[in-house]
C-alpha cells in the first residue's frame, strides 16, 4: 500500500501540555513571563519529539489521504483517532456510509460489499478519504500523552537551570537563545535520572506509536 496526505485545515497547536499545566507540574508559583516563554519552547520540543517517536501527527486536523496500490478489505488512516468522514471515494465513484465501515479510535475503514452489508470486499484502487482526525491539542491530549510532554518538559527545565550540556543558553542585555538537544531525552544513550525517564516515556508512547508494515 502507497498513501499520500494533503492538509487541507492545519492544526493551530501541536503541543501536549498546556504552560499552566506544566508550571503546575513543576510547582512554580510564581508568575514569570521569561520562565512561562522557556517552558512553552520545552513543551513544543517535547511535543514535537513525542510524536515523532510515535511515528504520526497527534494534533487533529482536515487532510486528504490518498491511498493506492491497496489489496485489501481494510485501511489504516494515517490520522486517528477520526472525528469525521466527509468523504469516500474509490475508483472515482462517491461511496455512502453503508459502503464502509468505520473505527473510528484506530483509524481503520472496512469495504462493505454492497449486496449483503457486513460481508467484505477489496478496495478498488485509487481510494480517497477526505476526514478529520487526531486529537483536539492540547485540551483533547490522552493523559498519558500529556504526562510524557510533562515529563521531557520537567527534565529539560531543571536541565537548563543545572546548565547541563544538552541545554545551553547565551544572554545578551534582553535578547536570549536556548539550545536545546531533544535526543537526549528519547536517544538511547545516557544514564541516572535522565536514563529512567527515557525508559518511562517510551513505555508509555508504545501504546500510541504507529506501526506502519
Amino acid at each position: 500500500m502507497q498513501n499520500s496526505i494533503t492538509v487541507v485545515t492545519p492544526a493551530e497547536d501541536f503541543a501536549l501540555l498546556t504552560v499552566r499545566d506544566a508550571r503546575l507540574g513543576l510547582n512554580l508559583t510564581t508568575a514569570s513571563d521569561t520562565i512561562d516563554e522557556q517552558i512553552d519552547l520545552f513543551i513544543k520540543w517535547a511535543s514535537d519529539e513525542i510524536a515523532t517517536e510515535c511515528n504520526r501527527t497527534l494534533a487533529q486536523e482536515e487532510v486528504v489521504e490518498t491511498i493506492w496500490n491497496l489489496d485489501s478489505e481494510r485501511i489504516f488512516l494515517e490520522r486517528y483517532p477520526i472525528k469525521e468522514i466527509k468523504s469516500v471515494s474509490e475508483n472515482g465513484s462517491i461511496l455512502s456510509v453503508a459502503d464502509y465501515n468505520l473505527d473510528k479510535e484506530t483509524g481503520k475503514l472496512t469495504r462493505l460489499g454492497s449486496l449483503a452489508r457486513g460481508l467484505t470486499i477489496s478496495w478498488k484502487n485509487p481510494i480517497i478519504v477526505n476526514y478529520i482526525g487526531g486529537y483536539d491539542l492540547p485540551k483533547a491530549a490522552p493523559k498519558a500523552l500529556s504526562k510524557a510532554a510533562m515529563m521531557i518538559t520537567r527534565e529539560a527545565y531543571y536541565a537548563m537551570l543545572r546548565g547541563d550540556i544538552s541545554v545551553r543558553m547565551i544572554s545578551h542585555k534582553e535578547s536570549r537563545i536556548i539550545y536545546f538537544d531533544p535526543n537526549a531525552h528519547l536517544g538511547k544513550t545516557g544514564g541516572g535520572g535522565g536514563s529512567s525517564t527515557k525508559r518511562a516515556v517510551q513505555d508509555i508512547l508504545s501504546a500510541y506509536t504507529r506501526y506502519v508494515v
